[in-house]
């Protein structure tokens, strides 16, 4: 562990504390949603009992189809902040040693993620939604038909792995002190998933922080693409068939209202926290290959 305590994880259910019912819910999403992590919201909200089993099993069925892929395919589109290029992080990382395989893997996980944050936006959203009766889908009358109704594969795309995340609390002093930076430039309250996977190459975060996050943190740019593609979200759950997700007027035997006040502003912080999220790891891809590469689904079904 870190001499001193400079970054600390925030209170979740991780990948292997799971147990239960809950383990299982879990590998579900990972292999409904065909992605190598479970959402850090996710893990969050884990520690109230029965909400995310509820959820799921409500919106499994609409986040799985084709029309749910497009609306992360469409959210993704929008989520580039407009502005100047950033510098290509790809020579600095050569000359500080890495070797082009190495850069290789760290694409690719950009690209899982990308892959992955625009479709955990579309699910928070129904979830939000849902929670205080707005339309999360079911509204409309009409139901899917065709392509939209088409469900995805079952499992991880070919070749992807689930993600190993760092631990904060065990992490270097290095790569605490970055984590930390990012995570209060952007007024966060802990350290997403994304940059728990790229803790591993802390030397390829602080190039990433300072080049491409950090200019634009809390920028007005930013905060319009955020409200873009949560509104882009909103606007998707609504075609769903089904409501994609439980209302907190239904759960009021199984919650507290303390658990559900607590939730209310999980769902409320986690949508905005997603948001921005998929905005920042797209954009470090961007400055790899571009807006065309860091936008495209690298995992068409």
């Amino acid at each position: 562990m870190a001499k001193s305590s400079v970054v600390t994880k925030f209170p979740q259910v991780d990948h292997h504390q799971a147990s239960g019912e809950l383990k299982d819910v879990y590998e579900d999403i990972h292999n409904t949603l065909r992605l190598p992590w479970v959402a850090f919201g996710i893990r969050v909200m884990s520690q109230f009992p029965n909400f995310i089993p509820e959820a799921w099993a409500a919106l499994k069925p609409q986040i799985s189809t084709r029309y749910a892929e497009d609306g992360a395919d469409l959210v993704r589109l929008n989520a580039i902040i407009p502005g100047p290029a950033m510098p290509n992080p790809a020579p600095k990382l050569l000359k500080a040693g890495w070797t082009k395989e190495q850069i290789t893997e760290l694409k690719s996980a950009l690209d899982a993620l990308n892959y992955g944050n625009p479709k955990y936006l579309i699910l928070i959203t129904a979830f939000n939604e849902a929670w205080h009766g707005r339309d999360a889908g079911g509204q409309s009358g009409k139901l899917l038909t065709g392509r939209d109704a088409e469900v995805l594969p079952h499992g991880l795309p070919k070749g992807v792995k689930k993600f190993h995340l760092i631990d904060p609390d065990e992490a270097p002093e290095r790569t605490q002190i970055v984590l930390r930076d990012i995570r209060d430039a952007s007024l966060h309250h802990g350290s997403a998933t994304d940059y728990r996977v790229l803790g591993v190459w802390p030397d390829y975060l602080e190039i990433a922080f300072k080049d491409s996050l950090q200019p634009v943190a809390l920028t007005a740019e930013y905060e319009e693409t955020a409200r873009r593609i949560r509104k882009i979200a909103r606007d998707h759950v609504k075609g769903f068939d089904k409501v994609g997700g439980v209302a907190w007027r239904d759960m009021t035997d199984r919650l507290s209202p303390e658990q559900i006040a607590g939730l209310s502003g999980l769902l409320f912080m986690y949508n905005r926290f997603i948001a921005d999220i998929t905005i920042a790891i797209i954009r470090l891809k961007q400055a790899f290959e571009g807006a065309r590469d860091a936008t495209e689904n690298k995992f068409p079904a």
